[in-house]
């Protein structure tokens, strides 16, 4: 059985993640990319897009925007992230992985968020017995 692991994860933390450039104001939190004069690209993640902090907001390996990512939104801000970086940095392993190590907790918090379906499937594949509901 497939689950969308975004759409759980985002519904338990209880925020939005942007991909529309039109929804770009609405984010709290920011995750792009720039060039820098010589051609190389840096990945930023941001509350402040025009003025991000150097030590903090730019990185220069894509792999820390995945991280960084799921700090954000794991501590409730919204995130806009274009598809093509969402896709080039695995976000959907990070939210997977985020709801293997949350599986429970998910589960008890929104029990109506899955289908009876995905809830015996969540429930068998995950090893939740019913006793710690």
């Amino acid at each position: 059985m497939e689950l969308n692991f975004k759409k759980i994860v985002l519904g338990y933390l209880d925020t939005t993640m942007y991909h529309d450039m039109n929804d770009w104001d609405k984010a709290d939190v920011k995750a792009y990319t720039e060039s820098t004069a010589d051609g190389y690209e840096l990945f930023i993640v941001t509350f402040d897009d025009q003025n991000p902090s150097i030590n903090e907001d730019v990185h220069y390996y894509d792999s820390d925007v995945a991280d960084r990512v799921m700090e954000h939104l794991d501590q409730g801000y919204s995130v806009y992230i274009d598809e093509y970086l969402y896709d080039d940095v695995y976000l959907d392993d990070q939210f997977e992985e985020y709801f293997t190590s949350h599986v429970e907790d998910i589960v008890d918090a929104n029990p109506e968020s899955f289908t009876k379906e995905e809830l015996v499937f969540v429930k068998s594949e995950y090893g939740i017995d019913e006793e710690e509901e």
